[in-house]
Order: C-alpha cells, then structure tokens, then sequence
C-alpha cells in the first residue's frame, strides 16, 4: 500500500505541470515571507532601543496615571488637550464663584515630553466595541524596562498617598464586570456613630483579630473569611457605621446591590472572586432581594444558590470581610445567616437615653443640663439615630433643638 502511494507521489513530480506549479507556489510563499522581514527586523530593533509599557482605563492604574500626567509642565501645557467638568458634586471641583471647575488633559493622540532628563511618549487612543475603552501606551528611548516600572509605581504611591486619609468606595461597573473605583470620601471618625454599649468596639475589636489570625485559619483548614450582619429599623446607623468602620481599619469599600439587573450568578461569583485587597463588601438592603425572589422579578438574575457559592463556595476569595444589613431579620432565608456564612449578628435598634445624651452633646457641648434633661424624658428607644440627628441639625440652638426632640417623641 505504502509502496503505491510513493510510486503515485513520484509520478507526480515527473508531471512538469504539477512540478511547475509546486515550485511557484513554493516561491510565493518565500517571497511573502520576505515581503513581511523588514516590518518584523523593524519591530524587533525598535524593541530593542524603545521600551513600552500599556495601560488602559479597566484598571485603577490608568486615572492615577492620567492625573499624575495632568500635573506634568508638559500636562498642564499640552496644546493638544480635553476638557472635560469637574464633579459637580465634589466641592473641591468647584471655582470660588461656584462653578464646575474644568479640567485639562493631554488628548487621545501622540504626546512627546521629558521626564527625568529622557525623551518620553505617549499615544492615546479610544476604542469602542461592547464598551469604551481608553489606552495608553507609555516608551521611552534607550531606557531600560525598570525605569518605566519605577515611574508607575510612583504614580500609585502619589495616588495612595493622596488618599491616605481617604476611604476608596468601589462600586460595580455598568456592566456589571468588574470593580471601578467610584469615589474616596475623607475617612469618617468610628465615634461619629453613636451605637448602644459596646457594640462598636466589639466589632472592631473582632475584625482586628480576624486580620491578625490569618496563619491560625490556616493551621485548622479553616477558610479566612468573615460574615457580619447589621439589622433593625431604618435610619439606625448600619450603613453608616459600616463606612466608618471601614475608614477606621484601613479597608476599601466595596458596595452591591443584588437587585442590580446587570448581575447574575457567574457575574457576582467572579465580582467577590476579586475584589481588592482588603475589602469590606457591604451587601445593603439584603431583604430587597429576597423581596424580589418572591415577587419574582425576572430583572433579578441571581439565585440563592448563586448567592451562597459567592459568599463562600470553594471558589470564594478568602481575606476579606462581607457585611450585610437588613431592616427586616424576619424575610431573610436562614440558610444565609447560619454560622459559617454569617459569623456575628448585631442588632442596631432605635437610640437608647446614653445614646440621646450623647449626641445631643456632640453638637452642643456646653448644654449638659439640658442634655440631661432631655434624655431623661426620653423614652428608651423612641426614635432612630437617624430622627434625633435630623432634630438636632434643624436648630441653631439647644434649647430649639430639645424642643424639636420632644416633638418629635410626642408624635
């Protein structure tokens, strides 16, 4: 058989026609490759003498490096540059006549500028597919790969360092993919939430042993993960308090809403997967997406199995902390708040006299004997923290504000 199919072979060559062609064919293909060895030698020569780094806007990189190019001579001077406005609710982007500031970057294009006495470019470019994408690519002549590693880690130490005394809130992108950095909010004092007794250095104090722990989890198989949940009536403190904690202990908040139409199983699996390191993932408003799961919202796409892996199925990241918070303990499936997923429960109920006393002196210290006497009438757990703070920012005075106070009791 083998024998047959070499003799077939071989009377092909003989066939001038067959041979001609094979051997035209050959030269084609030579000469193509040919046709493409001076873009490919060029390519790898320019590599050799230009060093290039890529960034686009999908990571927290790309605006820590767009901002420290923007405080560059050659950023702030750039002849070719966007305006865009400034947040309008930032106060900080605001001119003293209270207009939106506006501010300037070097535009999607080629830019070339000095750093570090070293001839630098950039091109910027915007691409539009499923979603907008911005990237820069970042060379620099007869430079080695370390100096561009060493400028980029300065722009993260200069981004972090502006944001010390920050908390980095981060939010879901529209498309429900990944984490954007949404905001960073000037870190909220712990004792600006006036919770009942202990509860607030009982939390904390559990947190810092969590972090601290981390070889112990390990030694007893245990997965380093933590589940807190916050309930009771609104206006009582559970997002507030979560946000403060999180600006107390140096966390990055990550906020979600589960009734987010763009989630879905695999989407909340990947989301809590990878979340910064670090992180307090609060989960607002729980009951809403049970609410839904019984009304059956066909807008909400992630089931409790769902839910429950992301939290903590084998693939659930392990190093960071889940907070949810509920009004409603009651509409809350009991498989979720088991031991293992939820590890301690707080209630946080209307305010107690102690905690009446004490806000009504945070914002007027020198009232103490109204203070005390306000509290006293007060019965216990009247109104929500929330209701007593509204009274007392109503007034510009205490004995307005104690009057405010007890209306708001009588009604």
């Amino acid at each position: 058989m083998l024998e047959l199919i070499s003799n077939a072979i071989q009377e092909q060559f003989q066939n001038q026609v067959v041979a001609g062609g094979m051997v035209l064919g050959l030269m084609g293909l030579i000469l193509a490759s040919l046709r493409n060895l001076p873009l490919t030698l060029w390519n790898y020569a320019k590599r050799a003498v230009v060093v290039t780094a890529v960034i686009d806007s999908r990571n927290d990189l790309f605006n820590a490096y767009i901002a420290w190019l923007n405080e560059l001579p050659y950023g702030r001077n750039s002849r070719l540059f966007t305006v865009i406005q400034g947040n309008k609710e930032d106060l900080e982007d605001e001119t003293p006549e209270g207009l939106p500031r506006l501010l300037y970057s070097p535009a999607p294009g080629f830019h070339l500028f000095w750093y570090g006495n070293r001839p630098m470019w950039i091109e910027r470019d915007i691409s539009m597919n499923l979603q907008v994408i911005e990237t820069v690519k970042i060379s620099a002549l007869f430079a080695s790969r370390r100096l561009l590693e060493q400028m980029l880690e300065d722009v993260m130490r200069r981004a972090y360092a502006r944001l010390a005394d920050h908390t980095m809130i981060y939010s879901i992108d529209r498309w429900g993919e990944s984490w954007n950095l949404a905001d960073s909010r000037p870190r909220r004092q712990i004792n600006s939430v006036i919770l009942e007794g202990e509860t607030a250095q009982k939390l904390i104090s559990d947190i810092q042993e969590f972090f601290q722990r981390r070889q112990w989890y390990a030694d007893l198989g245990i997965p380093w993960r933590r589940g807190y949940l916050l309930y009771g009536p609104p206006g009582t403190g559970k997002t507030s308090f979560a946000y403060a904690l999180a600006g107390e202990q140096h966390l990055k908040l990550c906020a979600v809403s589960l009734t987010n139409p763009k989630l879905n199983d695999q989407s909340i699996s990947d989301l809590l997967q990878k979340t910064p390191p670090r992180s307090l993932i609060l989960i607002e408003d729980i009951d809403a997406f049970f609410v839904a799961r019984e009304k059956q919202d066909n807008r909400i796409e992630v089931s409790f199995s769902g839910l429950l892996n992301a939290i903590d199925g084998v693939a659930a990241q392990e190093g960071r902390i889940v907070f949810l918070t509920t009004n409603h303990l009651e509409k809350l499936d009991r498989a979720l708040i088991r031991p293992g997923r939820i590890d301690m429960t707080v209630e946080l109920g209307n305010a107690t006299n102690q905690q009446l006393r004490i806000m009504f002196q945070r914002f007027y210290p020198q009232a103490t004997a109204l203070a005390d006497e306000v509290s006293a009438q007060y019965p216990d757990k009247t109104l929500s923290p929330a209701r007593i703070q509204q009274c007392l920012l109503e007034s510009n005075d205490a004995k307005g504000a104690a009057r405010l106070i007890k209306e708001a009791i009588a009604k």
